[in-house]
C-alpha cells in the first residue's frame, strides 16, 4: 500500500445544529412557570389581586378622562364621560362628544370590574372646549381594603389620582 502524504484527505465530521427545543424542555420550562406562579397567588393572596384590579380601573378612568379632555381640545366640541349608576354605584361608563346634532358616543361601554366599587360626585364629567371642567370631579375607587381618589380640577381640567387607603 502507497502513502501519498500531499494527497491525504481527512474528512471533518459536522456536529448536527440544534434548532428547536425538544419535548422535555419545553415541559420542563412550562412546569417551572407554574410553579413560580402558584408561589406567586400564594405569597400574595387573591386579596392583592383583586385590589390591583382596582388599581387598574382607576388607572383606565383616570386615562379616559385625559382623553375626553385632549379630544375636547384638538376638535372644540365637548367631551364628557357619562357614568352609569345603580343605587349608589357606578357600574359602567363611557365616552361621549355633544355636537350640534346630538350627543355622539365615541367608545364602548366600560364595566366596573367585580370587587370593585365606585362613587362619583356626578354622573357627568365634561369638559368645555379649551379643556377645563365643567366642575370640580370626584370619584371614589375601592377594592379590598385599598381606596384611591380621583380628582379633576375645575380651572385647568387636570386628572390627579392618589391611594387613600389608611
Amino acid at each position: 500500500m502507497m502513502h501519498y502524504p500531499y494527497l491525504s484527505i481527512t474528512m471533518a465530521r459536522r456536529t448536527p445544529v440544534r434548532r428547536a427545543m425538544s419535548f422535555l424542555e419545553l415541559a420542563v420550562v412550562v412546569a417551572i412557570v407554574g410553579l413560580l406562579a402558584s408561589a406567586a397567588i400564594t405569597s400574595f393572596g387573591s386579596s392583592s389581586l383583586s385590589s390591583g384590579s382596582g388599581a387598574g380601573f382607576a388607572r383606565k378612568v383616570s386615562l379616559a378622562m385625559v382623553h375626553a379632555r385632549r379630544a375636547t381640545i384638538s376638535t372644540g366640541d365637548n367631551h364628557y364621560l357619562q357614568l352609569s349608576p345603580s343605587a349608589a354605584n357606578v357600574t359602567s361608563y363611557a365616552l361621549y362628544r355633544r355636537t350640534s346634532s346630538g350627543n355622539v358616543q365615541v367608545d364602548a361601554a366600560r364595566a366596573v370590574p367585580n370587587g370593585v366599587t365606585v362613587s362619583s360626585s356626578h354622573a357627568v364629567l365634561e369638559f368645555d372646549f379649551d379643556g377645563t371642567a365643567l366642575a370640580g370631579y370626584s370619584l371614589n375607587v375601592t377594592a379590598n381594603n385599598r381606596s384611591w381618589n380621583l380628582g379633576v380640577v375645575t380651572l385647568t381640567g387636570s386628572v390627579s389620582v392618589s391611594e387613600t387607603t389608611p
